[in-house]
């Protein structure tokens, strides 16, 4: 399986929340963030604070969708 870059975000709850709902969708998802951001002390600031969410290459069109949709406020309906 290869896996594609669907977005990075600095917010590491948000991350999980966004691969939670992927995952509901039937997209399955895989966080990335360097070591240091997720320690007892989080890090929510420059690279060590960022969490890439990859998704597998064949689902990046519809994680496109559904995340569009997220950022749009259009699930909230």
């Amino acid at each position: 399986m290869t896996w594609a870059l669907l977005t990075e975000v600095y917010d590491r709850m948000e991350a999980e929340m966004i691969k939670t709902s992927l995952t509901a969708e039937g997209i399955p998802a895989e966080l990335f963030q360097e070591s240091i951001g997720y320690s007892s002390i989080p890090v929510s600031f420059g690279p060590f604070g960022q969490v890439q969410i990859f998704v597998p290459k064949e689902n990046l069109a519809a994680a496109k969708t559904w995340l569009d949709a997220y950022q749009s406020g259009k699930l909230a309906d």
